[in-house]
């Protein structure tokens, strides 16, 4: 992690004026662009072809593709791409946001903190689609931990028709600071996030009483986990499915249970 790298991205980003060319002319979101000049300055080595696919970032430590959302459109690019080379996917998760109201001119209507925090268990929502991929020796997760503003406008702005209520679309967000980094490049590194990995029958409940995240979160974690067969699945506790790391790699995929 390189707060003073990610300081000097940012910068670089918002000297485009990306929010002051006009409402609805992005062609990627600000996080995107920023996080993209963090991980490869040169641009020589940005948005690259590699048959047919455009890579984000191509280096001297493989591919680095950004993905903010939207993983199942990863799948076709990870079956060609790993094989080959190593591949870095990169989500960042917005812990703090800072809703920003944008009139149509461009000008701050108002703002405000959003009381809702978040929590880097939402990428396993986004994992789920590549977790076939998960135990590939080629593919890293990055996730990168950040505060954000969030621009919202009104839908009319974006061309969409009014919605109920009044609401506001959001437009961008753009990120206010580097809170952290973690990497998982082996599957034992889910450790990371889910400290009981490598414990026997340990339920959902388990876990969220370590994490101190939402059972719902966990729930999809070991789901994904387990889907990927990271996780074996070694019976039930009560009414809850018990996992377990899998370590013997020569067995092969685990068998579900129950």
């Amino acid at each position: 992690m390189d707060k003073l790298r990610f300081d000097s991205a940012c910068e670089l980003v918002r000297n485009g004026g990306r929010l002051i060319k006009g409402i609805g002319t992005l062609g990627e979101s600000s996080v995107h662009a920023v996080l993209k000049n963090y991980f490869e300055f040169s641009h020589e080595s940005q948005e690259m072809r590699i048959g047919r696919y455009v890579a984000d970032i191509v280096g001297e430590n493989g591919i680095i593709e950004i993905q903010t959302s939207h993983f199942s459109a990863l799948k076709e690019k990870l079956a060609t791409f790993l094989p080959a080379v190593r591949v870095t996917v990169v989500y960042p998760v917005y812990i703090n946001k800072r809703i920003v109201y944008i009139n149509e001119d461009g000008t701050e209507k108002r703002a405000r903190i959003s009381p809702l925090k978040g929590s880097v268990f939402s990428i396993f929502h986004e994992l789920y689609h590549i977790a076939e991929f998960l135990k590939n020796e080629n593919l890293t997760i990055k996730i990168v931990v950040l505060d954000c503003d969030e621009y919202r406008v009104a839908p009319s702005a974006l061309g969409k028709p009014r919605s109920k209520g009044g609401k506001f679309s959001v437009f961008d967000r753009f990120p206010t600071k580097l809170l952290d980094e973690i990497t998982i490049s082996a599957p034992h590194e889910w450790v990371k996030l889910i400290p009981n990995l490598r414990e026997y029958n340990y339920t959902v409940s388990d876990v969220s009483a370590v994490t101190h995240a939402a059972r719902k979160q966990i729930s999809m974690a070991l789901a994904v986990l387990y889907r990927s067969g990271i996780l074996l699945r070694t019976g039930k506790k009560g009414r809850a499915f018990a996992y377990s790391y899998f370590e013997d790699e020569a067995v092969g995929s685990p068998t579900p249970v129950g």
